[in-house]
């Protein structure tokens, strides 16, 4: 078992995302990953036999009872991967808001017993487009506030016309400026003769306005201040009478060129950098635009990934994928997240996790993809379901997966009446070994012996440890005369290896007694299971070293 949760953690360990694997009946956290002891400053020795409440929430009761939904029972109950968002405690005690998904693993029997919950802390993801929503609302207040001032004035430069808008940007009233000002005092030096200059010229906008002039002007306190001046030179019956001009102070939108310069930099360092695939795609499925870790992942070096169809990344038969995924992107109330597969400029297919959401600039409809690589936790998933099958020492199939395999036999058996046998191997004398060479030399000689085992035994034969230094082999398609004769081959090869004790690699030599139980009609597992054990033991308790066929047991024992 420590060899076991050794390599567990080793896998765990290596994953960046916060995992804990959870009890689905009582939600006592069997195992953690490092990421998750860091995260939340529980020792990992703590964490163990802990309920996951009380480590993420600081909570005494479970979610689903203090008003949140609870992922590790929805996943058990409904056998599927639940994901949801959570506000979980710091070290620190502070509010953080967490992604989760609940992936149920589901023992041989079918059951749900544990649930392998992984974690996301989106906080400073979440502030960060808070804070990029609040900019941009700023943005919007700025260009929607920004009043224009309207100013008039005769052919000698005296202002008549000063409005609200001016007095803001000047810093003039109405009453200080009108009949009192020249227009010319309210440019800088020869400022005013440029813009009489070129009003009389045809470059803006034809002789006698300017259009959308970008010039500087100069407030009551001296300050310079740039505008965008839009004037016109006011004629009657056919004599100029003075000029009115419109404009509008520009120093907030230099000011916006310059914050969203720096916004755009830092967009393109968050897309650069991030670790997922970010593909941007218009709405024929062409891909426009792609992150550094889109070009590695796919294997396209600089532009090269432009202009492709995603369709040709998902791969072949995955095209309905991105046809489901558009087609859906712009409903709020519809889920826009698919587990999928794509392929690699090579051919490598890579499983990732999908999520596509919908835009529309200029009147044009665009999708940013959002792919993440999730090759490790399929493998971890993977190495999960191994470990719930299987021995850890041995590397033979557990008892838990015994009797499903058995079962599935003897419906073959029934139906279609093919035969197959059981063999109940025992190491004899091994408690002596074991109190000889102590626990790692019972374990190493386990070990040993299950590799011999899988040396003599057929590929569609199965083996089984079935407790302590007893085995299972399951014999498909073998009656039980027939076999006698692997399991005689089996006590002989066992017989005649050595196996290396500790400390010192001392070879010693091993026998087994080993019961044959051959599936009789009308039997039940626990029938064939219980005829093995009973002839092995009349092997051990006729000398060891021997096998012994229940049938021959029973017509000898018969009156």
């Amino acid at each position: 078992m420590e060899k076991d949760s050794g390599f567990l953690s080793v896998i765990l360990d290596n994953i960046r995302e916060n995992i804990v694997i959870v009890d689905a009946e009582n939600y006592e956290i069997l195992h953690a990953n490092q990421s998750f002891v860091e995260t939340y400053g529980v020792p990992i020795g703590e964490s163990r036999k802990k309920r996951c409440y009380e480590i993420t929430h600081r909570i005494e009761k479970p979610c689903h009872k203090s008003g949140e939904e609870c992922p590790v029972r929805q996943a058990a109950e409904t056998g599927s991967v639940v994901k949801c968002v959570h506000v979980h405690k710091g070290i620190s005690g502070e509010s953080r808001k967490i992604r989760l998904a609940a992936y149920p693993v589901r023992e041989s029997d079918g059951t749900i017993r544990r649930v392998v919950e992984i974690s996301e802390d989106i906080t400073e993801q979440e502030r960060l487009q808070d804070e990029i929503k609040r900019k941009s609302d700023l943005l919007d207040n700025i260009l929607k506030n920004c009043p224009d001032g309207i100013i008039g004035s005769d052919p000698a430069g005296k202002l008549f016309l000063f409005n609200k808008g001016a007095e803001k940007i000047y810093g003039y009233t109405a009453a200080e400026a009108i009949g009192k000002i020249n227009a010319a005092a309210l440019y800088p030096p020869g400022g005013a003769r440029e813009v009489k200059e070129f009003i009389y010229s045809e470059g803006f906008g034809g002789r006698g306005r300017l259009q959308d002039f970008e010039t500087k002007i100069m407030s009551s306190t001296g300050r310079l201040i740039p505008i965008r001046l839009s004037c016109a030179l006011l004629h009657e019956n056919g004599r100029e009478i003075g000029t009115i001009g419109f404009f509008h102070d520009i120093t907030g939108r230099l000011a916006l060129q310059n914050h969203l310069a720096e916004s755009e930099a830092k967009f393109r360092t968050l897309f650069e950098t991030a670790s997922d695939a970010i593909l941007s795609i218009d709405e024929n499925g062409l891909v426009i635009m792609a992150n550094r870790a889109a070009k590695e992942v796919f294997e396209y070096p600089g532009h090269e990934i432009v202009g492709i169809d995603f369709r040709r990344i998902l791969g072949s038969g995955q095209e309905g994928t991105w046809e489901v995924l558009a087609r859906y992107a712009s409903c709020p109330e519809t889920e826009k997240f698919v587990e999928s597969s794509a392929v690699s400029r090579s051919g490598k297919k890579i499983p990732f996790h999908i999520s596509v959401s919908e835009n529309i600039s200029d009147g044009k409809r665009f999708f940013t993809a959002i792919m993440r690589d999730v090759s490790q936790i399929k493998a971890y998933e993977e190495d999960l379901q191994v470990l719930a099958n299987t021995d850890s020492l041995t590397r033979l199939f557990n008892r838990r997966q015994l009797y499903p395999i058995l079962q599935k036999e003897l419906d073959r058996a029934a139906r279609k009446k093919i035969p197959f046998s059981v063999l109940l191997i025992d190491i004899d004398h091994f408690k002596q070994f074991n109190d000889r060479y102590g626990h790692a030399g019972g374990d190493l000689l386990l070990a040993g012996f299950a590799d011999k085992m899988r040396m003599t035994l057929r590929q569609m034969d199965s083996a089984f440890r079935f407790g302590g230094e007893e085995f299972v082999v399951l014999l498909p398609e073998t009656a039980g005369l027939e076999a006698m004769v692997p399991a005689e081959r089996l006590r002989r090869f066992i017989a005649s290896s050595r196996f290396p004790m500790p400390p010192d690699g001392q070879p010693v030599s091993i026998t087994v007694s080993i019961g044959i139980a051959g599936y009789r009609e009308g039997d039940m597992i626990d029938d064939v299971v219980r005829h093995a054990d009973l002839a092995m033991y009349a092997a051990k308790n006729g000398g060891r070293n021997r096998v012994v066929d229940y049938e021959h047991l029973a017509n000898t024992e018969s009156p």
